[in-house]
């Protein structure tokens, strides 16, 4: 019977009882500690994800310990719940080694996922952990049925697509015939998950890393006039569309959150769990105004918006006047916290003892459609008081902070015996140990070494290669024999093709693929491929595994390199990246050390001047502060200290590019990476420099590598040398 403290919960939460879990969609809710598991698994949480400090994209939460959660592994599969650690960051080959110390006791305790974002790590993790199910991290930056299947043919079976995804893209997504998990509620960023490198060039504290400081949260100028907070996102709240999102197939509904109290981990999954099961009970979809208000009051970030399930972009998704949290009541904390964190979930179990005088006591425990039989020391004939079946009764029900709960015991005593209630006690102990050892699967780590490589150096002189973005000309840079190749973007190039032929001559011409496909757009993208290979194009460069897939359906002969969106940090990255392009661009985020334990530098582009960027949006900066006429240039945002970020809108594709505030610039290192380090090319990245900056950046980077003196161009600050001497945490 329902106590009056129960009740009182219910009321002030707004949570009716609801039936059994129906759903074939899984509902995934965030753990940053064990309560918020505990808790969203006794709310109806089918599973919950979590991480270890040093390898989840959430750092800085309080996460788990080796203990914690192998504790929590057994507890989850007791009660048939599942356990993915998230290891979506991106791994340095010193860390493989702490990040396997880790994961082998999770392993042998049946670990149901692990989200990975390296595909370095991805590599190895198949071949230690070969029963382990692999899960494309949404950091993995896949937005097409063109990602998916590759992700599909590398033994992946779960993709987490982009946020910025409408329910007809997922739907299409699907039928890669890979299981998708779908973020329906917390919060969201500003930036394609992934492609942001915002915190990491403001701080070093890097989004790929799991130790984002969250700087799109503060305000920003627009164009020096209007102070709002243009890149802080509205929370997601997709209750209304839960049904179109079951029908559309996905397999797991996700809930954002490892940074937030357990309270908020239990009760959205218990409203989220209500509202599951009765569209698939075939009631009627109606919500309650009060679960509504439940959800507002529960950490949310201004008021609610589905995000991009039904709309593109729009400036109602921003928070543009507040982006701070709504206050969460003590009242509504405490009805959760005793509803669900203070009342875990027990299993029950059926129990038979027998307690007769000469014989061994002998105890059944029956859980599922699993039993186990033990026998314990042999009952004395009683001297005095025998045992009662009340005594015998009390201390199997003592099952005190286990998941089990005995809700039926059999008795056969003879009542004349008596034993020793420590002996009892140790028997129930003795008996729920095996009953777990029986309910719970174990696995055994595949005896793998990590095989480390010697590094490759070219023997030749490294191309000197230049990219433009945004540009509609090579102007005399075409002139330069010191230039050994040019990238321009595919999309301005199909608008005269001849004439970008003619402009680069003799030299290399490559064509760079958008930064961002996402499914909507990946037919007319196809299509321009098509129209491109026609073309005497040296080779198409691609920033995403998207684009990476689709060049080597469509390339044929032509050259495949990999650009600086697709991370290598590690060999093993190296590897896997080299198997499908020629070379790959060492990343941003690489310090100098890095950068020397490079094993394929034969095979690696540096980028030694360019602005970096350090945003991709589906949201658009001109749409928010007003509207957007296809036709708009680059734009200017501009933080409290006085930094101003270009920002370029991509009207062909829709979605914005934000670049670093000043550019990155190695002309001081640039003499000794041509000669020492063997890259196969040294890049300059020309954005919106006007052309006479353009060549005289050029020829001074082509004097000192070739040993010359000259005067930069460039003042003093207005450059900057990146992570190149500090690194990216």
């Amino acid at each position: 019977m329902e106590n009056a403290e129960d009740k009182r919960s219910k009321e002030i939460y707004g949570q009716p009882e609801i039936p059994a879990a129906l759903s074939v969609t899984e509902l995934l809710a965030p753990a940053g500690e064990p309560d918020a598991l505990y808790g969203a698994f006794a709310a109806g949480a089918d599973a919950v994800y979590l991480g270890a400090a040093r390898f989840s994209a959430r750092a800085y939460a309080k996460n788990f310990t080796t203990q914690e959660l192998t504790a929590a592994l057994d507890h989850a599969h007791i009660f048939g719940k599942k356990i993915y650690l998230a290891c979506n960051t991106l791994m340095r080959n010193s860390e493989f080694d702490e990040l396997f110390e880790l994961m082998d006791p999770l392993y042998e305790h049946a670990l149901d996922g692990a989200i990975v974002q390296d595909i370095g790590l991805l590599s190895l993790l198949k071949i230690r952990y070969p029963l382990l199910p692999l899960h494309g991290s949404t950091q993995m930056s896949v937005n097409s049925v063109s990602g998916a299947l590759w992700l599909k043919e590398q033994g992946v079976c779960r993709l987490v697509p982009g946020r910025e995804l409408s329910i007809k893209e997922i739907r299409q997504i699907k039928q890669a015939g890979i299981e998708l998990e779908c973020f329906v509620h917390g919060a969201m960023c500003y930036s394609y998950s992934g492609k942001c490198l915002l915190s990491s060039m403001a701080g070093g504290r890097s989004g790929n890393r799991g130790r984002c400081a969250g700087p799109c949260r503060q305000p920003y100028y627009y164009n020096k006039k209007d102070k709002a907070y243009y890149l802080s996102m509205k929370d997601m709240m997709a209750l209304n569309s839960l049904p179109e999102l079951i029908e559309a197939g996905v397999d797991s509904f996700k809930i954002e959150g490892r940074m937030k109290a357990p309270e908020y981990a239990a009760g959205v999954s218990a409203i989220y769990r209500k509202y599951i099961d009765l569209y698939l009970s075939g009631k009627a979809y109606k919500i309650d105004k009060a679960d509504l208000k439940a959800l507002e009051e529960l950490y949310m970030r201004s008021e609610r918006q589905e995000g991009y399930l039904h709309k593109h972009n729009g400036a109602d998704m921003i928070s543009l006047d507040n982006p701070a949290y709504s206050k969460v009541s003590e009242e509504r904390k405490a009805a959760i916290r005793a509803a669900y964190i203070e009342k875990p979930l027990k299993k029950p179990v059926s129990a038979q003892i027998s307690v007769k005088a000469g014989e061994d006591t002998t105890l059944t425990l029956s859980c599922d459609d699993k039993s186990i039989c033990i026998s314990g020391d042999r009952a004395d004939k009683a001297q005095k008081r025998p045992l009662s079946d009340g005594d015998i009764r009390k201390q199997l029900l003592k099952t005190g902070d286990t998941d089990f709960e005995v809700k039926e015991i059999d008795i056969v005593n003879d009542g004349a015996s008596f034993m020793p209630v420590s002996a009892l006690n140790a028997l129930r102990r003795d008996a729920f140990d095996k009953l777990y050892d029986k309910l719970l699967e174990k696995r055994t780590v595949a005896d793998k070494r990590i095989e480390h490589k010697e590094t490759q150096v070219n023997s030749k002189a490294p191309d000197i290669i230049v990219g433009l973005s945004g540009s509609p000309s090579f102007g005399e840079l075409a002139e330069r024999e010191y230039i050994s190749g040019f990238i321009t973007e595919i999309f301005p190039f199909l608008d005269d093709p001849e004439r970008y032929l003619r402009a680069a001559g003799a030299k290399k011409l490559y064509l760079r693929l958008p930064d961002v496909i996402r499914q909507e757009k990946l037919p007319v993208i196809k299509e321009w491929f098509k129209e491109a290979v026609k073309y005497d194009v040296t080779g198409f460069y691609c920033s995403s595994l998207d684009a990476l897939m689709l060049a080597g359906q469509e390339a044929g002969d032509k050259e495949i390199k990999a650009d600086a969106g697709l991370y290598v940090f590690n060999p093993f990255a190296e590897e896997e990246i080299l198997k499908h392009a020629g070379s790959y661009t060492i990343s941003h985020e690489f310090s100098a050390a890095d950068i020397s334990g490079a094993i394929r530098r034969d095979a690696a582009e540096l980028i030694v001047y360019g602005r970096i960027p350090i945003m991709y949006s589906a949201n658009c900066a001109v749409k928010t502060d007003g509207a957007c006429d296809m036709k708009a240039g680059w734009q200017i945002l501009s933080d409290e200290k006085g930094h101003d970020f270009p920002l370029r809108p991509v009207h062909e594709l829709c979605y914005n590019i934000l670049y670093n505030c000043v550019p990155l610039s190695l002309h001081r290192e640039v003499y000794g990476l041509y000669k020492d380090k063997g890259f196969s090319a040294l890049r300059i990245e020309f954005t919106d420099e006007s052309e006479a900056v353009r060549i005289k950046i050029a020829d001074a980077f082509n004097d000192l590598i070739c040993g010359r003196k000259t005067d930069f161009p460039l003042r003093e600050g207005a450059s900057s040398r990146g992570h190149y001497k500090r690194g990216a945490e």
